[in-house]
């Protein structure tokens, strides 16, 4: 076996997949099935995104890439404040910041890949100029958000053509992304971040209200970050740190890992603790203070090729086709990042916004044994530490461990929990619960042990595993 890739789609997994069987590494077959999602998931990535990368190789410290872009100078509070705001706006120009997925995925391949953006971008460019079928994922957020996408002289044709919402199976042809793939494969990432792209970009956001600028977009670049660990029943936990919940992780782990025995009240209490750690008070912030913006928007996918390296990478436009301004010469939607801002009650800052984004990977006496993550917004950080226990604790297999049923705590306190959850007992009212926008999220994990490879991908968003 040449290596496995988990994603959220059947095809980006796929593409991944055939990289690996052709001698590509583990980071280059992730570059190429995130350029298909970025085509066949566009409500929740695309080049107007972020994007964060934790890669491994044998004996050796992961790697840990920062693609996140960041706030716009000109958005602080006085400048909301003299636009009559409170608030960063859930969407619009205003929520806008700027998008780091594309340097990203150029710079991952200079670093870590084998192949050019130019050789793994040829399936994406296909399915955007030829067509794909929309599955019931993105049909069921066109239909969700189609009062604001059918709007926008971009979005809607794309996705509410005549005005009506997609279905799942309906043709969807793209060539705006189709051009936009072909000419940075052509000139490479910069074409987003100088020149007529980029005018575009600020145009259309400054349009709209934003506070974007060519010297925010022309400045931006991907940080290489030291990724933070833990140690849990044995095995080191790597994440990224802030802006990521990472950290958040990390200390709900640490407070776990003293105990024998694992009882889930008491994983509730620790994930609760260490989301406060990051500054996510579940239990402090009532519902009505969260941003209303409908689901968050991500995808994630694990990649663990034949050499035993690893690639766990996640990219998003944060909100259901992010700020719900469509740019032509981008291909889809920009990211409303800053809207982060509203939902954790924090006045905007310079530099990054939070993120709710945080792939993960888990080694052992140098060795990679698992690469994890999950899409789900401000879920991601207790689904993961769910899996962790599922994986490391229980030992089950990735397909179990991510079956399993979940638990989460909202905004305001209440819990929910997916039937058959050991707390059902304990909280009878919680199951069935409606679980917020993102859900209990949508996990993907690759999991290696010596030679053997196992893949297992999220139900709860119809998710795939490829065999290379």
């Amino acid at each position: 076996m040449n290596g496995v890739v988990a994603s959220s789609d059947p095809r980006a997994a796929a593409v991944g997949a055939s990289v690996l069987r052709n001698g590509g590494n583990a980071v280059d077959a992730a570059v190429a099935a995130v350029l298909v999602l970025f085509v066949v998931e566009p409500h929740a990535c695309g080049p107007g995104g972020d994007a964060f990368l934790l890669y491994a190789e044998p004996g050796q410290v992961p790697w840990a890439l920062d693609g996140s872009g960041s706030v716009p100078a000109g958005l602080t509070q006085e400048a909301l404040t003299a636009d009559g705001l409170e608030w960063v706006p859930v969407r619009g120009g205003r929520s806008v910041t700027v998008p780091g997925a594309v340097a990203l995925l150029e710079d991952a391949l200079l670093r870590f890949g084998t192949r050019t953006f130019g050789e793994l971008a040829g399936p994406a460019i296909d399915y955007a100029r030829n067509g794909f079928a929309a599955r019931r994922t993105l049909a069921q957020t066109a239909v969700r958000a189609s009062a604001h996408v059918t709007k926008d002289p971009v979005l809607g044709p794309l996705y509410c053509p005549g005005g009506d919402p997609l279905r799942a199976g309906q043709r969807v042809v793209n060539p705006w992304l189709a051009d936009t793939l072909e000419l940075i494969s052509n000139d490479g990432a910069a074409v987003l971040y100088r020149g007529p792209i980029a005018d575009e970009i600020i145009r259309r956001v400054r349009e709209d209200g934003g506070y974007l600028t060519l010297q925010d977009m022309s400045t931006h670049t991907t940080a290489q970050v030291e990724p933070v660990q833990t140690t849990f029943r044995g095995a080191t936990v790597w994440e990224l740190p802030e802006p990521t919940q990472g950290p958040a992780v990390l200390a709900a782990l640490d407070l776990i890992e003293p105990r024998q025995t694992i009882r889930w009240e008491e994983v509730l209490e620790a994930i609760v603790a260490g989301l406060a750690s990051a500054g996510i008070d579940l239990r402090a912030v009532p519902p009505s203070r969260v941003a209303p913006a409908g689901p968050r928007d991500t995808t994630y996918l694990a990649v663990v090729d034949s050499a035993g390296r690893g690639a766990s990478m996640i990219t998003s436009i944060f909100a259901d086709f992010g700020s719900h301004i469509g740019i032509q010469s981008l291909g889809g939607a920009i990211q409303n990042r800053a809207a982060t801002f509203m939902a954790m009650r924090r006045q905007p800052r310079p530099g990054k916004p939070p993120h709710t984004t945080i792939p993960g990977l888990v080694t052992r006496q140098g060795a990679l044994e698992y690469v994890l993550g999950l899409a789900g917004g401000y879920v991601q950080a207790q689904v993961q530490v769910q899996l962790l226990i599922r994986l490391l604790a229980e030992g089950l297999d990735p397909q179990p461990a991510i079956d399993a049923p979940r638990m989460r705590m909202l905004f305001g306190g209440e819990i929910a929990l997916e039937p058959g959850h050991p707390l059902a007992e304990t909280y009878p009212e919680a199951v069935g619960r409606e679980a917020g926008p993102e859900g209990f999220g949508a996990a993907q994990c690759v999991a290696r042990r010596g030679s053997h490879l196992l893949g297992g991908a999220d139900p709860r968003r119809d998710g795939a595993v490829a065999l290379a």
